[in-house]
């Protein structure tokens, strides 16, 4: 390994400029192979990045723009909507799963880690922020119960409990809510509903964002 000696005058300075133009950078190697470059990109408004390999303005990791905004393009997050309602899908005690009927449509999934079968898979070990929303229809007097849920292999993470009778709904229902959970890499979380003590009837309605999506799921790593 090669010996990089300190600079021991506090005085002293290091300055990288490329002149009139071009990027600022420092590169970091392993035997001759490109693994990260940091440094100011030209063609980017002046930007400073963190990316991998051996160029700026490509799979950046880390981008703070000159006015001190940042962003973290390859952070897990994801935003999607059920476009086609599932009908009769619980109401007899069964757990739905949404997006394993009918497809969601993703309106972002950035680092690719969702599936439209209602499945995020965790890339990485860390605490993961879901949230989500269900509208249910057709529910009956006799459906006494609804439970909805974030299902993650570390175990289920309830949001919401809607007793029907005693709040007196009939037909249509909109439930949500959020949870911070712990997620080992590999781990899967889906966002499930189940309406209780009646018969396969209940509806999970699908209603495009244009007009205020009705079922849709999101999440991202949060630290």
């Amino acid at each position: 390994m090669a010996k990089i000696n300190a600079i021991s005058n506090k005085s002293a300075e290091l300055t990288v400029d490329p002149g009139a133009s071009g990027d600022s950078f420092v590169q970091f190697d392993i035997n001759t192979t490109g693994e990260f470059r940091i440094g100011v990109d030209d063609d980017a408004s002046d930007a400073f990045k963190i990316s991998q390999g051996s160029a700026l303005g490509s799979n950046d990791t880390f981008v703070m723009s000159a006015a001190g905004e940042r962003t973290m393009p390859l952070q897990p997050a994801f935003l999607a909507y059920l476009g086609t309602t599932d009908s009769n899908v619980t109401g007899d005690g069964t757990y739905f799963t949404v997006g394993s009927g009918n497809a969601m449509t993703e309106v972002f999934d950035q680092n690719s880690d969702f599936n439209t079968n209602g499945t995020f898979t965790a890339p990485v070990t860390g605490r993961y922020l879901f949230c989500g929303q269900i509208e249910l229809d057709d529910i009956v007097s006799a459906h006494t119960l609804g439970l909805g849920v974030f299902d993650s292999s570390n175990g289920l993470w309830r949001f919401d409990r809607s007793d029907f009778g005693n709040i007196g709904v009939t037909n249509g229902l909109q439930v949500g809510g959020s949870v911070l959970i712990d997620m080992d890499a590999a781990d899967i979380a889906t966002m499930d509903i189940g309406v209780f003590n009646s018969t396969k009837t209940v509806d999970v309605i699908a209603v495009a964002p244009a007009t205020g999506a009705g079922t849709w799921f999101c999440g991202y790593l949060a630290v």
